[in-house]
This record gives C-alpha cells, sequence and structure tokens, in this order.
C-alpha cells in the first residue's frame, strides 16, 4: 500500500485531567444557538476580575497570644493577605476585652491562661461591627452590618480530644445557646478549631459536606456533621477540589499525621455564595494549625460619616501660671456670655464649643500616633521564620533552623519590648 493511500493518525486525549479540552469545529454554531451570539476568539478573550463584594472570613488557631510581640507578629502576618473576619483559637489572655485600636477583641478564663477565643478585624470589619458577645474561654461571637443583611459569626475552641463526652456535650449546650441569642434574619457563620475529623465520605451527609473533604472520620467528627444537620449548616471547607496541602489544618511536629479539624460552617441557604475556601500553609505564627480562609460574595457596610479628628490637649501646660490665669479668665468670659433663659442643653452645648475653640487656638495638641515598638530585625525574622516553616519538614537541618529562628524571635521581641 502507497504511501499517498495512508490516512493520518487521529491525535486522541489520554484518559484523566490532560488539561482543556480543543475547542471543536462547530464552537461558534454551538455558541450562536445557546446565545444568540458568535463565540469570540482568544485574541479577545480578557482575564476575568476577582468580584468586589467579597466577605473574608478565617479561623486560626495560634496556640497562644500569651507572648511578647505574639499580636504584633499576627498582625504584621496578616498583612499579606486580604481579610474581614478572622477567629483566633487558643488566645490564652485572661478576661475580656477589646484593644485600644479595637482591631482584636477576645474573650478568655478570669485567671489561668488557657483556651481563650477571638476576632482579629480589618478596619472596615472594625466600622461595621455592631456588638460582640464574649460568652465564654471557648465561644465568642459578633454580629456586623452586612447591607442589606446582618450577619452573625460565632467563633469556637472545642474541646481536645483527651476531653470527656460531658465536656463536649457542655460545650455544645453553649452553642445552642448563643444559636438561641442570634437574629433569625442574619447570616449565620460558624468557624473555629472543632477538633474533629469529618473524613471526605459525604455518603450519607451529602446535605452538610461536599465530596472534597480530608481523611477519615472520627466520633467527634460524626458529632459534629449531626449538628450540622439539626441547624442546617454546611461545612465551607469540603466544597472546593483543593490540593491536600490546601485541606489539611493541623499537622505532627513530626509532619507525617495531618487532620482537616478547624471548619468553617455557613447556612445552607447561603452555600452557593460561597466563592472559596481553603487553608494557606505560607502564614506563619509558630503553631502546628494553619490559616483557613473563605470568601463570601457579601459586602460590609462603609460607614458615610467621616470620624471626627479629636484634638486632645496638653494638659501639663496649665502648670504654667500664666495660662493657668488666662485660661481661668477665658472660661469667666464665656460663662458670662451665655444667656441665663437659654435651655441647659443649649448652655452645655455652647460651654463646650467654646472650650474646643479656645484650646485650638491657644494650646498644643497631643501627638496621638503611637509608635510601633517591635523592631525591623524583630520582623525580618519573622519573615525568615515563615519561609523555613515551609521547609523544615524537609530534612533536620531545617527542622533545627526553624525552631533557631523561633527562639531568635521571641528574644528579640522581649528585648524590643523591655526598650
Amino acid at each position: 500500500m502507497n504511501d499517498f493511500n495512508k490516512k493520518p493518525y487521529r491525535l486522541v486525549r489520554r484518559p484523566g485531567e490532560q488539561g482543556p479540552r480543543p475547542l471543536p469545529s462547530d464552537q461558534g454554531k454551538v455558541e450562536k444557538l445557546a446565545t444568540g451570539k458568535n463565540s469570540c476568539t482568544t485574541q479577545n478573550t480578557q482575564k476575568l476580575k476577582p468580584a468586589k463584594n467579597t466577605l473574608t472570613v478565617g479561623t486560626w488557631n495560634v496556640q497562644t497570644l500569651w507572648t511578647v510581640g505574639k499580636l504584633e507578629l499576627l498582625r504584621n502576618e496578616m498583612k499579606r493577605f486580604r481579610y474581614h473576619i478572622i477567629g483566633i483559637s487558643e488566645v490564652r489572655w485572661t478576661g475580656k476585652g477589646e484593644t485600644p485600636n479595637g482591631d482584636f477583641i477576645w474573650s478568655g478564663e478570669e485567671s489561668s491562661h488557657m483556651r481563650g477565643v477571638g476576632f482579629l478585624l480589618s478596619t472596615q470589619a472594625k466600622k461595621a461591627l455592631i456588638g460582640y458577645n464574649p460568652i465564654s474561654s471557648r465561644i465568642i461571637s459578633g454580629r456586623f452590618d452586612v447591607p442589606p443583611f446582618k450577619i452573625s459569626v460565632i467563633h469556637v475552641y472545642a474541646p481536645t480530644s483527651s476531653s470527656s463526652e460531658e465536656d463536649i456535650e457542655a460545650f455544645y449546650n453553649d452553642i445552642e445557646q448563643a444559636l438561641a441569642k442570634t437574629d433569625k434574619k442574619d447570616v449565620l457563620i460558624l468557624a473555629g478549631d472543632w477538633n474533629a475529623k469529618i473524613g471526605n465520605d459525604n455518603t450519607d451527609w451529602k446535605s452538610v459536606m461536599g465530596k472534597y473533604g480530608y481523611g477519615d472520620r472520627n466520633e467527634r467528627g460524626e458529632r459534629l456533621l449531626e449538628f450540622a444537620t439539626v441547624h442546617d449548616l454546611y461545612v465551607c471547607n469540603t466544597k472546593f477540589q483543593h490540593k491536600p496541602n490546601r485541606k489539611w489544618t493541623w499537622a505532627s511536629p513530626d509532619g507525617i499525621h495531618k487532620n482537616m479539624i478547624d471548619l468553617i460552617l455557613i447556612q445552607r441557604r447561603w452555600k452557593t455564595s460561597v466563592t472559596n475556601c481553603r487553608t494557606i500553609q505560607s502564614a506563619d505564627i509558630s503553631s502546628d494549625h494553619s490559616i483557613v480562609l473563605c470568601n463570601i460574595n457579601l459586602k460590609l457596610k462603609k460607614p458615610h460619616n467621616k470620624p471626627l479628628k479629636c484634638c486632645r490637649v496638653d494638659v501639663n501646660q496649665l502648670r504654667d501660671e500664666k495660662i493657668k490665669q488666662s485660661y481661668s479668665a477665658a472660661l469667666m468670659k464665656q460663662m458670662k456670655d451665655i444667656e441665663p433663659t437659654c435651655s441647659l442643653e443649649e448652655h452645655a452645648k455652647k460651654n463646650r464649643t467654646g472650650n474646643q475653640n479656645y484650646n485650638r487656638g491657644n494650646y498644643t495638641c497631643k501627638n496621638n500616633n503611637k509608635k510601633r515598638w517591635i523592631s525591623e530585625e524583630a520582623l525580618k525574622l519573622a519573615d525568615e521564620k515563615c519561609r523555613l516553616k515551609q521547609l523544615k519538614n524537609v530534612s533536620l537541618e531545617y527542622t533545627q533552623q526553624y525552631k533557631g529562628l523561633c527562639r531568635k524571635f521571641k528574644r528579640s521581641t522581649r528585648q524590643d519590648k523591655e526598650h
């Protein structure tokens, strides 16, 4: 047979994932029948732009913030990521409250530095915060304005595997009480370290989890799935297909055992609004847990009123006798100028306005900008420590280097705080 009469070989795709399938010759015809428009060529194709109205919620077990410089390290590490609300487990701070700038709120034990939960808030989330409820050292809730909705975020830190069944039941009872206090119209999100393995088999649990889980299921995982079924919740970690290192959230010190126990749950009717949920292994805070970030198609409210710039007068200037007499005379003159027939509210308003005008014109204001106490050297050590985290399980040498950098960072931050 002549080579001329031979049929050319036809290239076919091997089974499995081999990249995008080639376009058929009648692609334009199919596109026109489906949409009424001709298909575009690759020359006119543009990159998809990410949605702007995206709320990013996360959870991270940091093991402890009761170490000098640990909160500063957390803030510095989160600058690398886009986030709004990050639930923090094992804060280990006593009491409850918020930091002076309002970006971190927490709930802990009364006296012992154990357990503890909190929220790290972005600037936008801080302004959208309606209120928060420090329920216990294991549960904290916050409510945020997301027009046209409100969202309630509950962050938890579940008892470990060594805890008794009574502790587990008490923990879930506390969550039940927290859920009972939330508004039924709110978008509900539960996140945290559940210390439960739900596995990757969703045969009997398709309503509460997807098919992209990780590992095997244990009894605590079964209990969590039952809880999610009762409250119509969905585990966002299992919705999307990711590589294994974007699924597991905890690893043993030797890097052999890995589990997915830090989970984010949302009401099932809102699961279609979840656009991505994955673990970020590159973030480092000297913890055996990794941060989980979840993107949701919601937008936090932006306040329309601009914050007032408050001038804090340096009262130490009143120690000068001349300034003191001048200030006293100005107050007496101001009191005489106010009409005695005006109401109490008008009297207080005029008095306050007069004081502010006089203070701005005669005294200097304090500088409210506080200098960052942590040094650049400590931040460089943190960046180097973050780089070595990805290599610490490759060899014993990298493991020793990583541990050495952790010790250097602690010493450096302690020295910065003392000076």
